[in-house]
């Protein structure tokens, strides 16, 4: 599986090297020549991960550490959504844990953002999906963003790669554009329903 792999590499890497040749006699025509040294890098640094017998970083020990911590809160935060019961009126679980109930409901009697996620959150850990889509669809986000935070930081932990290259400025913004769309549309949901 490991030649597949390296193979597959090699040929992304022939692939690019191809592109980037065919870029370099085309900018000999554009007036606004392409700067390529970033690709021809990143080729090189492929090629030499390939050559070692390595196509996944490792991860650092601050890197372990965090994903360590990640990984403890994560499961306390799954293993307490399956202490709590949900609320029945769909708001308001969080009061169980101290806090204060929501002030934006209380003044106005209508939903905050966040009313019913931790409701929501609960009816998910319990497997209750439908329930808690249909109270709060947001909550159900969050379940499932802090279930896949548990495995990654698990499979970190467990086998020492790191999953940091697979982070970028433009995929950290996209996922968080799309939580706030959702966010945003979850709370005209439940707005609606309340």
């Amino acid at each position: 599986m490991a030649e597949t792999s390296q193979q597959a590499t090699r040929t992304a890497i022939a692939d690019c090297e191809l592109r980037i040749a065919d870029l370099k006699k085309r900018s000999g025509t554009n007036p606004a020549p392409v700067s390529l040294p970033a690709f021809e890098s990143a080729i090189r640094n492929s090629q030499s991960a390939i050559e070692e017998g390595r196509t996944w970083p490792r991860a650092s020990t601050a890197e372990k550490a965090a994903q360590g911590i990640l990984a403890a809160v994560m499961a306390a935060s799954l293993a307490a959504g399956l202490l709590l019961t949900a609320s029945p009126t769909g708001t308001g679980t969080h009061t169980v844990l101290g806090l204060p109930p929501c002030g934006m409901l209380v003044v106005t009697g209508r939903p905050c953002p966040t009313c019913g996620v931790t409701t929501s959150f609960v009816l998910a850990a319990h497997g209750r999906f439908y329930e808690a889509m249909v109270n709060q669809p947001f909550g159900l986000v969050v379940f499932f963003l802090a279930t896949g935070g548990l495995i990654c930081s698990v499979a970190t932990l467990a086998t020492g790669r790191s999953w940091l290259p697979l982070l970028t400025v433009n995929r950290v913004l996209a996922l968080g554009l799309i939580l706030t769309a959702l966010g945003l549309v979850s709370w005209a949901y439940k707005w609606s329903t309340m």
